[in-house]
């Protein structure tokens, strides 16, 4: 299942990229109410190109119930953004997630296109799901729970260049 997400940040390229290379933003991202077990780092730089990396131990109660019989307990969540370096107009990385053991992931694009002293953000993906009559339905639920939690860490970085 194909998905994408949108948001413009009210900020030049330059801090926008400055942010999400900051280990302090990307340890606040990282941070979801509930879940236990953070981890992040980010390896590189803005003019070099770097890395994101978050892990996270999800319990498995805050998924649906129907899918809780393909998982076990507790979900161990790998998110991995790779960012090539920064120009003066655009940056463009890629962005991946696993469920550790789960039948299924989330690969995609991301890209920050400078308008002045506003950047766009676009994620596109794609969910897979690996099980025979019910991937759909799950891949549905998963793209649903990216593009959610896309929107609580847009909403985080705002706060952050608010500041």
């Amino acid at each position: 299942m194909q998905f994408t997400h949108g948001h413009e940040f009210a900020a030049s390229l330059d801090r926008v990229v400055a942010m999400f290379a900051d280990p302090e933003f990307v340890a606040k991202r990282s941070v979801v109410p509930g879940v236990e077990g953070n981890e992040s780092w980010v390896d590189g730089t803005p003019e070099d190109g770097f890395t994101v990396s978050i892990r996270r131990v999800v319990p498995s109660e805050t998924i649906p119930s129907e899918f809780r019989s393909f998982v076990g307990r507790e979900l161990h969540v790998r998110y991995s953004e790779v960012w090539e370096p920064a120009t003066a107009e655009d940056m463009v990385g890629t962005f991946a997630v696993e469920i550790v053991g789960a039948p299924g992931h989330a690969a995609g694009a991301l890209g920050l296109t400078a308008h002045g002293e506003r950047t766009e953000f676009l994620a596109t993906g794609e969910v897979k799901v690996a099980i025979p009559l019910f991937g759909g339905m799950v891949e549905r639920a998963v793209a649903d729970a990216v593009i959610k939690g896309l929107a609580q860490e847009l909403a985080a970085a705002d706060a952050w260049l608010a500041m």
